[in-house]
């Protein structure tokens, strides 16, 4: 900067007194002395080469130019100051954007309701949710389209990571009035004969299911099946059979069927992914706390 050119100090001590008409009460604004603030405006008019005031029995007189030119002191400070407020709201984590995914198990009914809570902490963050298929997700998070995806067991890229945020076992869920709704758990011996809503062929969850009543002896009526869990508790509280589906669907279904626990215990893991070269930033790790917390409460 050459010395003609005014500095920030001189134009702060210019806005000050446009604001409040005396030397003295600018100066006060400022923390300077009067003198200091006289100093300052005359080095201001020097280098933008233009009367700025006028004196007038003892005061200050803005000109018309020191009017035009104060419109865009104000514009300028203006924006100066959103950039203070936004970096305040940054750091307060008021200010910001996610974009999260999940399975569509977590996507229903889990992940809003985090998100709700989220919301509530976080005033002035944008959330967005993704239902996805898992490995859609997980491609997501690869290509930085997503912050986070939350899933269950699956392959992940390789600029992907999982981390473990526990499991939690399946439930078993009944229509109401039916006889296993009135027993505090289900075992598999109980569903001997039972007509069974299953998940689709082949998918993991359907694996699992089969082998723990194979391992048990156990033969059910098998006949309808989907291949959304939200989709099973529909055909549950039609009366089409008993299921078993992951936790937190489950919790979601409580007021449509009889949720119970189930024995032997099969356990759902969860994961939430994120990119590799990414450190989680502060509101993605404040969305991860928001669901740990929610899923304490399943337990």
């Amino acid at each position: 900067m050459s010395d003609s050119e005014p500095s920030i100090r001189q134009i702060e001590a210019f806005r000050a007194l446009m604001q409040t008409r005396t030397a003295t009460r600018a100066a006060a604004a400022l923390g300077v002395s009067q003198p200091a603030v006289s100093r300052l405006l005359a080095d201001f008019e020097a280098g933008v080469g233009f009367a700025l005031f006028e004196r007038r029995n003892g005061r200050l007189w803005p000109t018309a130019h020191a009017h035009a030119l104060h419109e865009e002191v104000e514009r300028a400070f203006t924006g100066f100051e959103r950039v203070i407020q936004a970096a305040a709201q940054i750091r307060e984590q008021r200010r910001g954007a996610l974009c999260i995914a999940g399975a569509p198990e977590f996507g229903a009914d889990f992940l809003p309701r985090v998100a709700a809570a989220f919301a509530h902490e976080h005033e002035g963050v944008d959330v967005a949710l993704l239902a996805l298929e898992p490995l859609l997700a997980l491609e997501r998070v690869a290509a930085r389209r997503c912050d986070l995806a939350f899933v269950g067991a699956v392959a992940a890229p390789r600029s992907v990571r999982l981390e473990p945020l526990g499991e939690w076992p399946m439930r078993c869920i009944v229509p109401r009035g039916h006889r296993l709704a009135r027993k505090r758990a289900v075992s598999a011996a109980d569903c001997e004969g039972e007509a069974f809503v299953s998940f689709a062929a082949g998918t993991e969850a359907r694996l699992r299911i089969d082998r723990a009543f194979s391992e048990a002896g156990v033969t059910r009526r098998l006949g309808v099946e989907a291949s959304l869990a939200q989709a099973v508790v529909t055909l549950v509280e039609a009366g089409l059979g008993i299921a078993l589906i992951d936790p937190l669907t489950a919790a979601a279904a409580s007021a449509r069927v009889a949720v119970k626990r189930f024995t032997p215990a099969l356990p759902e893991p969860l994961y939430v992914a994120h990119h590799v070269d990414a450190a989680r930033a502060p509101l993605a790790q404040a969305f991860v706390d928001q669901a740990v917390a929610a899923l304490g409460r399943l337990r």
